[in-house]
């Protein structure tokens, strides 16, 4: 399902047993839950969403053995708390060690973009001719059976996309995406995401929070951009921002520096941290360079991307659902939500979440943020907003959660 922006409405929360409060497979029909360990991840800028489960058969031989039928390709979609995190998987992974006491067996697997990344583009000539950003990833999923949501940040049509001989599906699109400054990533859905939401949580020390890290450094900070392209003395830039160049096939009409002369630049989106006189940076633009805006928009990808690494802060959750609160509450953390840290005096943006789960930490979410200034140049898409915004009260991780034993052996169960 999708709203009038295109993009995927949450589906209803499964209330049934055996979905709360846990991970559950659904493997070609199959319900499997009761993982001894979980750990599902999404984030921006990752080609696919991920997850590895395991369990341990205590007894010898194994009486239940339901692992044991779970074998690379089968497809499975992943619950968490009754929500879909991943779905139209794959198992690509099981690993089995067994000592005198126990079998342990870790399934890992993927979503259905992940496959793009280890296969080719297949074509009789390797050339796509007037194809807008969305048109080019529509062509690259369709192999794969993957659809594809949300708007470029810059809806520019390439006049020709050429596949370099043995380049796989996802580095082609992904080249070409970097020139209209767009983020990219795949939802739960399994759809490839152009663009991220705009969901909303707070995290409050004292009620949500476990543990709280912000890191802040200058490795990769540039100049401030106080002189643009073109106001600088001499016509050009201050040499102290991101700047991209490339070239473009010439014409009768287009020729020499019209041609072979392309650049466009963008000033740093977090300059708090440059050094004073600041630091330049150059890029090649991957693909060739049709337009000065597209240059320009490069130079902002390379800016947005750099701001990410600038400012970090990675917080530790309790349960998977945005407010915090078990069952149900405001859904699962995205990548892209809007995070308000209370601690820190502003909004974030949610750049990856890990959901995890055992016997030890109980029911986790670990969410890795990065300063709205560096997302400045990235298109938005309204996304899905949490139930409630309130701060809850700090729960444990079996707390109103009656159909929850202790992971331990694996169960499974025909829909």
């Amino acid at each position: 399902m999708s709203n009038g922006s295109d993009f995927p409405v949450q589906p209803a929360q499964k209330t049934q047993f055996p979905y709360l409060n846990r991970a559950v497979v659904d493997v070609e029909g199959t319900l499997y839950y009761e993982w001894e360990s979980v750990s599902v991840r999404a984030a921006l800028w990752e080609n696919t969403r991920t997850f590895r489960l395991t369990t341990s058969e205590r007894e010898n031989p194994p009486q239940s053995g339901a692992a044991h039928r779970l074998v690379p390709g089968m497809k499975c979609d992943v619950y968490l708390d009754g929500l879909p995190a991943l779905t139209n998987g794959e198992i690509i992974t099981r690993q089995v060690f067994y000592d005198a006491h126990q079998h342990t067996i870790e399934i890992q697997g993927q979503g259905p973009a992940g496959r793009m990344a280890d296969a080719s583009v297949i074509s009789q000539t390797h050339e796509w001719k007037n194809l807008d950003l969305r048109q080019l990833w529509q062509t690259l999923a369709a192999p794969f059976g993957v659809s594809v949501v949300g708007t470029p940040w810059q809806n520019m049509t390439f006049p020709r996309v050429s596949a370099t001989p043995g380049e796989s599906n996802w580095e082609l699109g992904e080249r070409h995406t970097r020139a209209t400054s767009t983020p990219i990533s795949e939802n739960a859905q399994g759809q490839i995401q152009l663009g991220y939401g705009q969901g909303q949580g707070s995290v409050i020390e004292g009620w949500n929070i476990l543990e709280g890290r912000e890191v802040i450094h200058s490795l990769k900070s540039v100049g401030g951009g106080d002189n643009p392209v073109g106001t600088a003395p001499g016509g050009g830039g201050d040499d102290k921002d991101y700047t991209s160049m490339g070239q473009k096939p010439g014409t009768d009409d287009e020729w020499g520096a019209q041609v072979n002369q392309q650049q466009g630049e963008k000033p740093a989106s977090i300059p708090e941290f440059s050094p004073q006189g600041g630091l330049g940076k150059v890029q090649n633009s991957e693909i060739p360079a049709w337009t000065q805006d597209q240059m320009k928009n490069r130079s902002g990808m390379e800016a947005m991307f750099d701001g990410t690494l600038q400012v970090w802060v990675t917080v530790t959750l309790l349960t998977w659902q945005r407010s915090g609160k078990v069952p149900p509450s405001g859904g699962l953390w995205e990548p892209g939500d809007n995070v308000m840290i209370v601690m820190y005096g502003e909004a974030l943006v949610l750049n990856a979440v890990t959901f995890t789960q055992d016997n030890t930490t109980g029911t986790r979410a670990t969410i890795e943020l990065v300063n709205q200034k560096a997302m400045s140049n990235a298109g938005q898409t309204q996304g899905v907003p949490p139930g409630s915004g309130a701060p809850q009260q700090p729960l444990t991780p079996n707390e109103g959660a009656p159909d929850n034993p202790a992971p331990g052996r694996l169960r499974s169960r025909r829909r």
